[in-house]
């Protein structure tokens, strides 16, 4: 008999620590990918709401442009609008820049104009200078470009 030994019972204090080694690793494994997760996810309707509102950039120059090649006079109406028939006038010009038809996957997004004004306008190189604000917005998550165009016919 031995009765003088002293790391009698030692395995099992040591398994324990290994497991709890593990278990705080584990958890906070799987913490920091939650989080890389979700950034990556704001990420991604960050990004979709800044092309959005690329999209309602790109919708108002092509109503500007078919406008100021077929109906110019009502590009010299809006130029030559007071204060008060401008906000009337730049309402009803931007009021149909929206989305055409549906979007194709798991999220809502729209797209529009909140403000456009005409800095100048050259008759003669039949060209326009507008400053225009467009708005996206992905799921909740909001995105705005603010643009100084030259739009020629």
């Amino acid at each position: 008999m031995r009765y003088g030994r002293s790391d009698r019972g030692i395995a099992l204090p040591v398994v324990m620590s290994v497991v709890l080694c593990l278990a705080v690793w584990i958890a906070s494994l799987s913490w920091t990918m939650s989080n890389s997760r979700q950034r990556f996810q704001r990420a991604v309707k960050i990004r979709r709401a800044y092309f959005m509102a690329r999209s309602a950039l790109q919708h108002f120059f092509l109503k500007l442009k078919t406008f100021q090649r077929q109906n110019p006079e009502a590009m010299i109406a809006l130029e030559q609008a007071n204060n008060y028939e401008w906000n009337t006038l730049s309402r009803a010009f931007i009021e149909d820049v929206v989305l055409p038809g549906e979007i194709n996957g798991s999220y809502t997004a729209s797209y529009g104009i909140s403000s456009f004004s005409i800095s100048t306008r050259d008759i003669q190189k039949s060209e326009l200078v507008v400053e225009i604000q467009a708005e996206g917005e992905v799921d909740g998550v909001k995105e705005t470009i603010r643009r100084v165009n030259r739009v020629s016919r």
